[in-house]
């Protein structure tokens, strides 16, 4: 099983930072003849670590290694030396030095002089403090000696951890990830591995008599334990959040009825001289026009005469066939949508058209000109009394409303689970998970919400009658009325 220890190990990555003047640039690679790390166990449950890497560049230049400390298990962490062959390097960002950079996880940085086909020993020493952690009945050790992620060979580790003489081993170690061979003497264990591929990570762990090391938790182990306690809370906050906001959301959709809106029987004649955007729109939710809607216009305006659709004889390799539509002659007696169909096909910033690919009809529907036709339809199916104002109103407060839950919901989990967690734990999570369901709900209740009156309901129906006419018709189940 792999876990996360109390401190995730050392990830050293060579980067190749600056070029020669070379025509031809280096091959370049590097492993660890030996990657080791020497533990001192100290009480009041810190550790003190020496890390010691060997590394074989081949190639180059390389002009510096990196590696991440992670934080997070422990209650601080100290870089006390850092050395190069020997020589130790001061803080700075020159080669030759060293750059700390503070935060979870810490990163060191040796800038070294270019180098290329060389060995160098790369060493950290650090404290890392609250490393030791009560855990059933023991004083326990998690350390990661080798890094889970990491892209270099490593001949062989050796890990040595050192504990108080005072201090008794109450269990045999345990290699909790990767594989070593464990060894003891007195106050002093060793794992011992090699021959490691890249990402081969080493987790050890060891437990000791209970209060020899600590006589209580490190604060980052209280600070989870409270984080623990707290999430039966959260837990119930969340769940009293969804459950009003649901109550809520349901009460408020349940103040309108709206007659039934679907139906299965057929008609084989128009119920009326609506036109077919008009007619799209109510069949379909009553609110948003669709490129279905404007399609039906288009035809409807080529059956009166006003629009000619006329195969071009260009083809393309990836479109056998393409139409234009062009505008015969302006005609008196227009309704407003089918003049604003004309205008979003025909005028751009250019001025007027009279022919427009069929293929290039797309680019309307998502650009701008679409208002002047989809406004003038909702207009117009608002005047004719097919809408209810307080069942748009209602359709759009549940959609808006669950918009902002959804994003609301979406941000803490996905944002500031990052930053609330170091506060809070994930205890808000569980909030953020009822607002998302909510915001989801929300938009489900908005959307099957129809903004239609009465009146548009009937008239929808009736038309859908219609509609499941022509289907059947279409399947050969129904005979063409020719009289329609």
């Amino acid at each position: 099983m792999k876990m996360r220890p109390v401190w995730a190990g050392l990830v050293v990555t060579v980067v190749l930072c600056l070029m020669t003047g070379t025509t031809h640039a280096q091959e370049k690679s590097y492993s660890a003849d030996s990657f080791d790390v020497e533990i001192t166990v100290e009480e009041g449950g810190s550790v003190l670590v020496t890390e010691t890497a060997v590394f074989n560049f081949v190639g180059g230049p390389f002009t510096y290694v990196f590696r991440e400390l992670p934080t997070d298990h422990t209650d601080g962490l100290s870089v006390l030396e850092t050395r190069v062959d020997g020589v130790v390097y001061p803080v700075g960002e020159n080669a030759g030095q060293v750059e700390i950079e503070a935060g979870d996880p810490m990163r060191i940085t040796w800038h070294l002089e270019p180098t290329s086909n060389a060995i160098h020993t790369v060493v950290l020493t650090y404290r890392a403090d609250g490393v030791v952690r009560q855990e059933n009945g023991t004083d326990a050790l998690y350390w990661q000696a080798l890094p889970d992620e990491y892209d270099y060979f490593i001949g062989a580790s050796e890990t040595v951890v050192n504990y108080p003489a005072q201090v008794q081993l109450v269990s045999e170690p345990i290699v909790v990830a990767g594989t070593a061979v464990t060894s003891q003497s007195p106050h002093q264990v060793t794992f011992t591995t090699q021959d490691l591929q890249p990402n081969s990570p080493l987790v050890i762990q060891m437990g000791f008599e209970a209060n020899s090391l600590i006589s209580a938790p490190p604060n980052w182990q209280t600070t989870q334990q409270t984080f623990t306690t707290q999430i039966p809370y959260w837990v119930g906050s969340a769940v009293a959040l969804f459950l009003t906001g649901l109550a809520m959301m349901i009460s408020y959709r349940r103040r309108t009825t709206l007659p039934p809106t679907t139906t299965k029987l057929t008609t084989p004649e128009p119920p009326g001289k609506l036109s077919p955007g008009m007619v799209g729109l109510l069949v379909s939710d009553g609110a948003t026009p669709q490129w279905n809607h404007a399609l039906g216009t288009l035809f409807s305006l080529a059956e009166k005469g006003v629009l000619v659709i006329e195969e071009l004889p260009e083809q393309k390799w990836y479109r056998k066939h393409d139409f234009a539509v062009k505008q015969v002659e302006p005609v008196a007696n227009l309704t407003p949508h089918e003049e604003g169909f004309l205008e979003m096909l025909f005028t751009d910033k250019d001025g007027r058209a009279t022919s427009l690919k069929l293929s290039d009809m797309g680019t309307k529907i998502s650009g701008s000109a679409w208002k002047k036709y989809q406004e003038p339809l909702q207009h117009e199916i608002k005047q004719a009394g097919f809408l209810n104002a307080d069942r748009q109103t209602m359709r759009t407060t549940l959609m808006v409303w669950g918009g902002v839950l959804l994003v609301m919901g979406a941000v803490i989990l996905f944002i500031g689970a990052a930053v609330l967690s170091d506060s809070f734990g994930l205890g808000p999570l569980a909030l953020a998970i009822a607002a998302i369901l909510l915001g989801i709900i929300g938009l489900i209740l908005g959307g099957s919400l129809l903004p239609l009156s009465d009146m548009g309901a009937e008239t929808a129906v009736a038309w859908k009658e219609f509609q499941n006419y022509l289907n059947e018709v279409s399947k050969g189940k129904q005979p063409i009325d020719r009289h329609v």
